[in-house]
């Protein structure tokens, strides 16, 4: 048995680093892979539904399970990205359950998440047909934080085996300021600006007695907006947001001008709003969660990330317990939400032989992930 279990490893990461790699079209998937939905119904009175997607490999017997949690997208696991990622694992010998988290959908955060996250961890546990073991969890973005909490304090926290963070956040104010307006010398993504206006649309100056316009509208620039890299360039989406105020009363022009970056003082706005929630985001603090960790973690965080810095990831780990961290990997292979340019990042020897090392790594964290 001890020699079977690396030759799975190895196999495993094969499989992975053949679709994740740099010399892999980012948007080839897999094909051998089958997606199911499942509904997870509310357990009590008024408890919300909502769905969950499980891949399969065709061609293989699995050998672990993973539960990923997307981020802060309002397709959630069908993201695009998403789906191709899920469907790498899957390939690789993995049983994925990617839930469809209904506050993360409406890009509103809101504390029912935990328990969601929870009964879709329930799910997994429960799936035909699962390899034995514990699963591993895989989090993305703002899936950071409901994940360490599972890992921390829900009643399910010995069942998870091995937790990767991917581009998780430590401190949700400073990320809240970078995604506005950034800060010298970092990538920064300008397409973001609209969910943080929509989270503090209680806070702002001058919000409008019906709110639901502005929100359907910037929900409108997101979904024009998100998922196209040739956006971010200036004058592309401001563009689209010029397109999508024409459709909105004018009385809303100026927050939505500002929310979408065009004019205004967003960032003036977006202090002032901070400094008036009080206490509302302090569930939204990971570090108390932290120290409850018990099983393995590792962290995962592309060097530009344009959404949350990679600092971030070295911020949650050194408030770790001694021995849970596996690894902070650092990379230039990936940004927040793409691959990135291999041609740039892979730019002289040194840096082929350090990127490398990297992805050995990562692939080695995630093939062991699930197998607990």
């Amino acid at each position: 048995m001890s020699r079977v279990r690396p030759l799975v490893d190895l196999r495993t990461m094969i499989e992975l680093g053949r679709w994740l790699g740099p010399w892999t079209d980012g948007q080839a998937a897999p094909h051998d892979v089958t997606r199911e939905e499942l509904s997870l119904e509310g357990r009590r009175a008024g408890e919300r539904g909502f769905s969950a997607f499980v891949y399969r490999s065709r061609r293989q017997t699995p050998v672990g399970s993973l539960l990923l949690v997307p981020g802060l997208h309002y397709l959630g696991p069908l993201d695009p990205r998403m789906d191709r990622f899920a469907r790498i694992l899957a390939n690789a010998g993995l049983t994925v359950l990617a839930p469809r988290l209904p506050d993360f959908t409406s890009l509103v955060l809101g504390e029912g998440v935990f328990d969601d996250l929870s009964r879709a961890f329930s799910a997994l546990l429960a799936l035909p047909g699962r390899p034995p073991g514990r699963p591993g969890v895989f989090s993305i973005s703002f899936g950071s934080l409901p994940s360490l909490w599972l890992a921390a304090r829900s009643r399910l926290a010995s069942e998870v085996g091995t937790l990767i963070v991917f581009g998780g956040y430590a401190d949700f104010g400073d990320t809240l300021r970078f995604c506005i307006h950034g800060r010298p010398g970092a990538a920064h993504d300008p397409l973001n600006r609209p969910v943080v206006f929509m989270n503090l649309l209680p806070w702002l100056h001058d919000k409008p007695d019906d709110p639901a316009p502005l929100v359907a509208a910037l929900r409108k620039y997101v979904e024009a907006t998100w998922g196209r890299p040739e956006m971010k360039v200036d004058g592309k989406w401001q563009a689209i947001a010029r397109a999508v105020a024409d459709e909105l009363a004018p009385a809303y022009h100026p927050l939505f001008y500002a929310a979408t970056g065009v004019s205004g003082d967003t960032k003036a706005l977006v202090d002032a709003a901070l400094g008036r929630s009080g206490d509302a985001f302090t569930w939204l603090d990971p570090s108390p969660l932290l120290g409850d960790i018990r099983c393995p973690v590792h962290f995962i965080h592309g060097a530009d990330d344009d959404v949350i810095p990679y600092e971030q990831a070295f911020a949650l780990a050194k408030r770790l317990p001694a021995g849970v961290c596996q690894g902070i990997h650092v990379t230039g292979l990936y940004g927040h939400t793409h691959k990135a340019d291999a041609g740039t990042t892979l730019r002289g020897v040194p840096a082929l032989v350090r990127e490398g090392a990297t992805l050995l790594k990562m692939l080695s964290a995630v093939a062991r992930c699930g197998r607990g």
